[in-house]
């Protein structure tokens, strides 16, 4: 499965490429810390390293805001923004 934001193969790469979302007006760095490094994440087959980034969807991937699963915390919802990568 291709990743729609950076374009690589998901189970492949070794991160996404995207770096930053976007909420609204303000753009915030996404999660790039780990604690089972060196292990590929079992839902977008990223490697768990410091510094490397989930795939925009990914249920591993913490909030930048809460840090609870970003795909499930609400606080996009509760902004009223839509969440994408950049």
């Amino acid at each position: 499965m291709i990743c729609k934001d950076c374009g690589q193969e998901m189970l492949t790469a070794d991160s996404c490429t995207k770096e930053h979302l976007t909420l609204g007006c303000a753009v915030v760095h996404r999660n790039t810390e780990y604690f089972d490094c060196g292990v590929r994440c079992h839902d977008c087959g990223i490697v768990n390293a410091k510094g490397n980034i989930h795939h925009l969807g990914c249920d591993v991937e913490r909030c930048p805001i809460c840090r609870r699963q970003l795909i499930s915390c609400g606080c996009w919802e509760k902004l009223g923004l839509k969440l994408k990568a950049c």
